[in-house]
């Protein structure tokens, strides 16, 4: 085992963090979670971590199994119990096929075994149907599967392939190139619809608010309420218009503009977005509200490599007047890696790697910025994992 003495100093920590913890604030749950994985790094020896993975690769074959043969839903759902053979006959697979995965993910906390070969949803098994966690779970999945050719993706391609949407990891392992990501999604609907689905789980658990204080342009947007106050370009569904007005109660008389894609735009309805104007547009046109106080892009450039953000930013920037920010919300990644720090960074930029996105570093979006004729105001820390607001504005002489 590793040193103790480390692995103590981290518990004794994590104990006294554990004692002041306020479990409504999301920074202080990121926090702690951070503390026991740096705890369990301290105490893990080469052989633990393989165990680990081996775990994790076989609970999640596992579950993969019983979500996309049905076998999950099959459980009832008012917390009843069904024998193995009865989930073996409703999917039409061999008895053993059950007990095996079943064994696999028990043991991991999933359903409750009420008698051999007898099992029961519990809370944690529930949150895993394709309509709740179960459809973010698939899709993740689907990005594991690109890995194992991976290599064979590298060996075939040249370096600058990489970055062609039409030719990504993704698409060569699905044997679909020539199409993009998003193309490959839209051919089925189902898959589309669960995409839309992750995307709306993933915003609810990443911070929006406590970043930049918007509460410094009130007297700017007071006084020329003509303007528009926020333009959330590719904002989805408008979560981060919805937290605002959490934030900022009548957001000072400003306009509020959500732009998104018409596939998007036209599945909302207008008590889903109150006080919004919903507007669909394409990031690769000209941005046609002019001159508004603040630009907002969220979790949008990562979905691609440099000179793609920069055609997306200088369509915006032609359009901004000279007091106005454009701030882009996304992750950093830091400059030197901190071993037991936040990962969700690195999983994050692998998985975008394999469709033709990217997390960036600082300095690569100093280059973006400086190329579409921006400048860096200030980085708006969120206090969870690398996810920060950079707020920038057009260049001055």
């Amino acid at each position: 085992m590793a040193d103790t003495s480390a692995a103590l100093k981290i518990a004794e920590e994590l104990v006294e963090a554990l004692k002041k913890v306020n479990n409504s604030s999301p920074a202080e749950h990121f926090d702690i979670l951070n503390r026991i994985d740096k705890l369990r790094t301290a105490v893990e020896g080469p052989y633990d971590i393989f165990i680990r993975y081996v775990d994790n690769w076989g609970t999640a074959g596992a579950l993969y199994s019983l979500i996309q043969t049905g076998a999950l839903a099959e459980v009832p759902s008012d917390g009843s119990s069904i024998t193995a053979q009865e989930l073996a006959d409703a999917i039409n697979v061999d008895i053993s096929v059950i007990q095996r995965l079943m064994n696999m993910v028990l043991v991991n906390g999933y359903f409750t075994q009420t008698a051999v070969d007898s099992y029961a949803h519990n809370g944690l098994s529930q949150l895993f149907h394709l309509n709740i966690f179960g459809g973010m779970f698939v899709l993740a999945m689907d990005f594991n599967a690109v890995f194992p050719k991976l290599p064979e993706y590298l060996k075939t391609h040249t370096p600058k392939e990489l970055y062609d949407l039409k030719k990504s990891p993704f698409a060569y392992a699905f044997g679909k190139e020539g199409m993009t990501y998003y193309d490959i999604i839209d051919e089925d609907p189902e898959k589309r619809q669960l995409w839309n689905k992750m995307i709306q789980q993933m915003e609810s658990n990443m911070p929006i608010s406590g970043m930049f204080p918007w509460d410094s342009l009130k007297e700017q947007v007071e006084k020329e309420p003509e303007r528009p106050f926020f333009v959330d370009v590719g904002g989805g569904r408008g979560q981060a218009l919805l937290k605002l007005q959490e934030e900022i109660p009548g957001t000072y008389g400003g306009k509020l503009i959500l732009q998104d894609l018409p596939h998007v735009i036209n599945t909302l309805k207008s008590e889903e977005i109150p006080n919004i104007e919903a507007m669909s547009y394409d990031i690769f046109t000209p941005q046609p509200v002019k001159n508004a106080h603040v630009y907002f892009l969220r979790r949008l450039l990562h979905d691609f490599y440099d000179e793609v953000c920069i055609d997306i930013l200088r369509n915006t920037v032609l359009s901004m007047g000279p007091d106005s920010r454009l701030i882009v919300c996304d992750m950093i990644v830091p400059d030197m890696v901190e071993v037991g720090g936040s990962k969700e960074v690195y999983w994050m930029d692998l998985n975008l790697m394999t469709m033709s996105g990217k997390e960036k570093s600082l300095k690569e979006f100093l280059h973006i910025f400086d190329t579409v004729g921006l400048e860096l105001v200030k980085v708006w820390p969120s206090g969870m994992g690398a996810t920060s607001q950079l707020e920038t504005r057009l260049k001055r002489s």
